[in-house]
């Protein structure tokens, strides 16, 4: 068996590179780094996606905006929704990732940033076939007690507090899919369920992208929870500074911005 070859580095060298890991080490971490951190974002249009390999977005732009004026060098990356929350609870790295709701069971595993940006209440959206019976309620309260009609929901998101508390409590129970929301508004279509939410945003831009189909009916109720604001959502290893320095770029851009006006909207 062949023995690894053992060769003499000129003292010199030796010498150098003794220094230079003395001076890496005398360093604070913000300069050895360079503020470097990982950010990585779901497939969410209008909010977040990848264009010609590029990632693109309102939470983009807006994430660009305050790591530039937080002098933080950032490498974005697109992950599926569960990979980001898993990666955020193994807390290998300093890792962030925006549009988060803040809510009690996440502040268990990440910390959070300033508010970054504010949503308006949920659309309601229906498919063909329940058309009239949703048209038919006055309010959401009445629209979730109807036993007759069953909610579809994304599996593994949050719509907010209120919202989540309510469909936890629904009967019959929601149909859950593990897809994004435009692929949900196709089951809707198709008649698998009858009704479910979506973020008015998300709406607007897949209606005018063509992604959502005609055969769907979207409704705004008086009782539908105030929109959330949204935030970073980082790691426990992301460092103080770094979440410091992110909170001040985000008061000095004056956000959360105000939402646009419902009245934008159907």
């Amino acid at each position: 068996m062949r023995q690894a070859r053992c060769e003499r580095l000129p003292l010199g060298l030796v010498l150098a590179g003794a220094l230079a890991g003395t001076l890496a080490i005398g360093r604070p971490a913000a300069a050895q780094d360079e503020r470097a951190l990982t950010l990585l974002y779901r497939d969410k249009p209008p909010y977040s996606y990848t264009e010609d390999r590029q990632p693109k977005g309102l939470l983009i732009e807006q994430s660009r905006a305050v790591l530039a004026a937080a002098g933080i060098t950032a490498q974005m990356e697109e992950a599926p929704l569960k990979r980001i929350q898993l990666e955020l609870q193994a807390n290998d790295r300093p890792l962030c990732s925006p549009g988060w709701y803040k809510l009690p069971e996440r502040e268990l595993y990440a910390r959070f940033s300033l508010p970054m940006s504010q949503d308006l209440p949920h659309m309601v959206l229906f498919g063909p076939r329940s058309a009239a019976a949703v048209r038919a309620h006055r309010s959401l309260a009445s629209l979730m007690a109807d036993p007759t009609l069953r909610m579809a929901v994304v599996d593994g998101i949050s719509y907010g507090g209120e919202l989540d508390a309510l469909i936890r409590q629904q009967t019959p129970p929601p149909l859950r899919a593990t897809v994004t929301p435009v692929q949900l508004t196709r089951m809707l279509a198709a008649g698998r369920a009858d009704y479910m939410f979506m973020d008015r945003e998300d709406y607007l831009w897949l209606s005018r992208q063509g992604e959502v189909s005609s055969k769907l009916g979207a409704l705004s109720f008086p009782d539908l929870p105030a929109g959330l604001q949204r935030h970073m959502m980082c790691s426990r290893k992301t460092p103080d500074a770094t979440m410091q320095a992110i909170d001040a770029a985000i008061r000095s851009l004056g956000m959360p911005k105000p939402p646009p006006p419902a009245a934008s909207g159907p």
